[in-house]
C-alpha cells in the first residue's frame, strides 16, 4: 500500500500533484502515471500537500509517499505555499522531476525546486472553476476568488518554466498553452484506458439486455449536472416507459424519480457500464472524461454535452454524439433517436471499441512516457 513518509529521500522520479484523496479524473491520471512509471522500470514517489477536510487512507498502492500537512483547510493558496516548504527539497534532490495534477499549480514544488521538470496537466484553472462556481454557495465564491489571483500566478510560471509539457486533449493542449502564454509547447498524452478490464459484452447479449442508459459519476456534484439528466430522462421516459437509468458513483442528494437506480460508488464501474445502450455526460465541464473513454472501451456509445475533452473523444471515435449544448429537450431527442436506430448503435458500438485499442491503449501510453522522461532525463 502506498505510505506517507517524512524521512529525507531521494526519489528516482519525484510526482509532484495534488492530495490523491480528491478522487475522481484527478486520481485516475495520478495512478495512469504512477503505474506507467513503475512499467517502465522507474520507481516514482508520489509528493503532495494534504488537503483538510479530505479524509481517508492513501488511495494508491505499492508506491512511497510524501505528504505535507496543511493548516489552511480550503485556503488552496496559503496551503500549497505551506506544504511546498517541506515537499521542494525532496524535490530537488530527484533523479527526475514531474508534476502530474489536474491544473499546474500544483507543481509549485518543482518550479522552487530549481530542477528541471515536465508536466502533465489534465485541464486549466479557468475551465475548471467554470465548471464549479455555479454549484458554489457565497463563502466558497469568496474562497475561489481569493485563491484565484495567486493560483493562476502560479499556473502560469509553472507551465512557462517546464522543459515538457504534455496534456490528454489536443482541446486541452490549446488550452494550456494560452494560459502558458505561447511560451510552452503542449503535446498530447491521454490517459490510457486498460482495454482488458474495459471489454464490451457479446453483441446478441448486449443487444438482449432491457433498455438502459447509465451516468458514472459524482451525481451530487453540481459540476456534473445531473439535474440535465433527470430531466431529460422524465421527457425521454413519455415514449420509451420502459427505459431506465442507472447512477454509478455518489448518488444525489435528493430522492430519485422513477424508473432511475443508484448503485453508488462501486469498485468494477464496467459491470456497471457494459451492459448500457448509452452512456449520457452532461457535465458542465470536464477534462478528459476518463469515464467516456471507458464507456467506449466497453463498446457503449457516449452522447456528451460540450463541456471539454470528452466532445473530443466521442468526435475522434465517431461512437457517440456531442450535443450543440445543455438543453434537456435536445438531450431527450439525441437519446430517443439513437435508441430508435440500432444499427447506428452497433456501428458506434463497434467504431467506439476499435478506437479505444488504438489510441488509448496502455502499452502505447507507456511507449509515449517512456520516451517524454526519456527525453527529461537527458535535459536533468
Amino acid at each position: 500500500m502506498g505510505q506517507a513518509d517524512t524521512k529525507p529521500v531521494s526519489p528516482d522520479v519525484a510526482v509532484v500533484t495534488q492530495d490523491p484523496r480528491f478522487g475522481g479524473g484527478a486520481l485516475s491520471q495520478l495512478r495512469a502515471f504512477v503505474e506507467g512509471t513503475q512499467a517502465i522500470g522507474r520507481r516514482p514517489t508520489v509528493l503532495h500537500a494534504r488537503r483538510p477536510p479530505l479524509a481517508g487512507p492513501f488511495p494508491l498502492r505499492n508506491v512511497t509517499a510524501m505528504e505535507a500537512q496543511s493548516r489552511f483547510g480550503r485556503i488552496d493558496s496559503a496551503g500549497i505555499a505551506f506544504a511546498s516548504r517541506r515537499l521542494t527539497p525532496t524535490v530537488a534532490r530527484a533523479r527526475s522531476v514531474w508534476v502530474s495534477a489536474t491544473v499546474a499549480f500544483y507543481g509549485l514544488p518543482a518550479l522552487r525546486s530549481g530542477r528541471p521538470y515536465g508536466c502533465w496537466i489534465g485541464t486549466t484553472y479557468d475551465a475548471e472553476q467554470r465548471g464549479r462556481l455555479p454549484g458554489l454557495d457565497a463563502l466558497r465564491r469568496l474562497s475561489v476568488q481569493t485563491n484565484g489571483v495567486v493560483l493562476r500566478r502560479w499556473e502560469r510560471a509553472v507551465l512557462q518554466h517546464a522543459r515538457i509539457v504534455l496534456a490528454p486533449t489536443e482541446s486541452i493542449a490549446r488550452e494550456v498553452e494560452a494560459v502558458a502564454g505561447g511560451s510552452a509547447r503542449v503535446d498530447v498524452l491521454p490517459i490510457p484506458v486498460d482495454t482488458t478490464r474495459f471489454v464490451p459484452l457479446d453483441e446478441d447479449e448486449w443487444a438482449s439486455m432491457p433498455p438502459r442508459i447509465v451516468f458514472v459519476g459524482r451525481a451530487d456534484d453540481p459540476r456534473k449536472n445531473v439535474a440535465l439528466l433527470l430531466g431529460a430522462f422524465a421527457q425521454v421516459r413519455e415514449t420509451m416507459p420502459d427505459l431506465e437509468l442507472r447512477l454509478v458513483g455518489r448518488p444525489p442528494k435528493h430522492r430519485l424519480p422513477a424508473g432511475v437506480e443508484s448503485v453508488g460508488e462501486v469498485s468494477h464501474v464496467a459491470r456497471h457500464v457494459r451492459d448500457a445502450r448509452l452512456l449520457v455526460l452532461p457535465s458542465v465541464q470536464e477534462g478528459f472524461g476518463i469515464v467516456a473513454a471507458e464507456a467506449l472501451a466497453c463498446g457503449v456509445p457516449v452522447v456528451t454535452t460540450p463541456c471539454g475533452g470528452p466532445e473530443e473523444t466521442v468526435r475522434l471515435s465517431g461512437g457517440g454524439a456531442v450535443l450543440d449544448g445543455f438543453d434537456e429537450t435536445e438531450l431527450a431527442h439525441v437519446v430517443v433517436s439513437l435508441l430508435d436506430d440500432q444499427p447506428a448503435l452497433v456501428s458506434m458500438r463497434r467504431a467506439a471499441r476499435r478506437h479505444v485499442v488504438e489510441a488509448y491503449g496502455i502499452e502505447r501510453f507507456r511507449a509515449a512516457l517512456a520516451s517524454a522522461m526519456d527525453a527529461l532525463d537527458r535535459e536533468a
